[in-house]
């Protein structure tokens, strides 16, 4: 696995930084980390340009050099990029150009305003990042507790093979949340149609009860042999928010979500529900989508 993670000094970084050490990541793991050398952008005389230049290049150097010292006595071949730009574009162009399958962020940045959970540099790399990213929040430690929402979507279908591919030990306990969502009623639906509207509206949501009951057994099947406890349940609700509640109230230590569920338009590389599950959520939000076609 080729893991990308990206810095800028900042407190959110240097906890991501920190959990990085602790995550559960494979064996053999490569590790990367980038920092970007933003420069203002009113123009300046040349002289004073360079000069600039240069300090931001050896600062962001500096600021590589202190993660690497973090993390190189589990990742010896540890390597340090340094990039120049819109630290929003540049985490991607080096995420799709690296091959990366994850890329690590802080919830938070230098720029980012205290008061958001989310900063502008997490929420871009997550809409437009190749691979998987991990947004960061909260205090460091290994997880010893994960909630991962499936839906039999491609990408929760990728969330489940990601973590089944990860090294977590006996100790990780994993809760595997379903959610149905309620269909809304037409309320232009005529009067006499409406008893018999309900029926079908209640029939189709228990279908969709089983066909979750169903896929969480599988998926604890398959995870139940590699963590300490596999534990399965299906809400009623809307999906984002009984995530989020689920997440926030069993001490869970991350969240697993795939990048679209079974509602999102094609075009989108992250849902709505997905989007609102990282902006909310308490802990470190794990987004897994399958690589782009041709990502190298």
């Amino acid at each position: 696995m080729r893991v990308l993670l990206a810095t800028d000094g900042s407190k959110g970084a240097l906890t991501a930084t920190e959990w990085l050490r602790e995550f559960p990541l494979p064996p053999d793991t490569t590790l990367a980390i980038l920092t970007v050398a933003t420069l203002p952008s009113p123009p300046i005389v040349p002289e004073t340009l360079r000069d600039l230049r240069d300090a931001v290049l050896a600062d962001a150097r500096r600021i590589g050099d202190e993660a690497l010292k973090l993390v190189v006595p589990r990742w010896p071949k540890a390597e340090i990029r340094v990039s120049e730009g819109d630290p929003r574009e540049e985490i991607v162009r080096i995420a799709e150009e690296w091959g990366a399958d994850l890329v690590v962020v802080g919830a938070r940045g230098l720029g980012a305003v205290k008061g958001f959970l989310l900063g502008s540099v997490s929420l871009a790399v997550v809409r437009h990042a190749p691979c998987s990213v991990l947004v960061v929040k909260g205090e460091p430690r290994r997880p010893r507790a994960v909630v991962l929402a499936l839906d039999g979507s491609e990408n929760s279908m990728q969330a489940l093979e990601f973590l089944a591919s990860l090294d977590p030990g006996k100790s990780l306990g994993v809760r595997l949340l379903g959610v149905v969502e309620k269909v809304r009623f037409p309320s232009s639906a005529p009067g006499r149609l409406r008893a018999s509207l309900r029926a079908a509206l209640a029939e189709m949501e228990q279908e969709r009860r089983s066909e979750l009951e169903a896929l969480l057994g599988r998926a604890k099947a398959a995870l139940e042999t590699g963590v300490g406890t596999v534990e399965a349940s299906v809400v009623a609700g809307p999906a984002a928010e009984e995530i989020i509640r689920v997440a926030n109230s069993d001490g869970g230590d991350l969240v697993v979500v795939g990048a679209r569920g079974l509602g999102a338009v094609k075009r989108l590389l992250l849902g709505s529900v997905s989007e609102r599950v990282l902006r909310d959520a308490r802990w470190p939000v794990l987004i897994v989508r399958r690589p782009r076609e041709g990502a190298v």
